[in-house]
């Protein structure tokens, strides 16, 4: 009884840390501020009219990858842009989780003809965004990925989406962050204080150069609460061309 009540504890615990790091008004000022200028470098760094799409990927799990994602299509959604928040990590999906909501149906189950398009996308009117998320785990994802029925759906979503900012694997782990590229405008690359290694850094930067991805910034995470900068530290990003 002990063992199981201490689990039940430490899943309200990260359900209420998560929640706790989705953006909204009542957010820290540091937060909402970090986030305006990490948005704001997305948009210099993308200059047009056209779509824009935004992957978000990393050097390993655990880095902080989705609920930036997350946050920066909140962002984009807070200044009425049309936005849609696209979950590709078909692998170890998590946005649902974040954000409190059922995860199928979702791409897995448009890519196989098992949903259409009108059930998978959630309209989250709290945060001002849609949300198409992974749907159930597939047993060969990057298959999916790769596949024409996936280049149709990016396709589809571009005649509606201002902007789509896309969850994706981390890139030294699989290779779906890679195959995804070529429906990329700008990669936003994910580090975490302590435990993003510069050799698997610099592993996933020759492994998106040699898909020819166009990196448009950094966004380094984890460094500890008792930081009274904790906050803006955190969401700090370093955008670069």
């Amino acid at each position: 009884m002990g063992i199981l009540r201490k689990k039940k504890q430490n899943k309200k615990t990260r359900s209420v840390n998560s929640n706790r790091l989705i953006l909204n008004d009542g957010s820290p000022f540091v937060v909402q501020e970090a986030y305006k200028a990490l948005r704001t470098n997305v948009v210099f760094s993308l200059p047009g009219t056209d779509t824009k799409i935004v992957g978000l990927t990393s050097s390993e799990p655990g880095s902080g990858k989705s609920i930036n994602a997350v946050n920066l299509a909140i962002s984009f959604g807070q200044i009425g842009k049309k936005v849609l928040l696209l979950e590709c990590d078909l692998r170890l999906p998590t946005v649902a989780a974040k954000l409190g909501i059922k995860n199928q149906p979702g791409i897995t189950e448009l890519l196989t003809g098992e949903a259409d398009l009108g059930d998978a996308i959630r309209k989250e009117e709290k945060y001002g965004i849609h949300v198409l998320l992974a749907g159930s785990i597939p047993p060969e994802p990057t298959i999916l990925l790769e596949s024409k029925q996936m280049q149709s759906l990016v396709n589809a979503l571009k005649t509606y989406y201002q902007y789509i900012i896309i969850d994706l694997p981390p890139v030294t782990t699989v290779t779906d962050a890679a195959i995804m590229s070529r429906y990329i405008d700008g990669f936003l690359l994910i580090a975490r204080s302590g435990t993003s290694e510069h050799r698997a850094i610099s592993e996933m930067l020759n492994t998106l150069h040699l898909a020819d991805a166009k990196i448009i910034g950094f966004v380094y995470n984890g460094v500890s609460a008792q930081d009274s900068h904790y906050y803006g530290k955190y969401y700090k990003s370093y955008a670069k061309k």
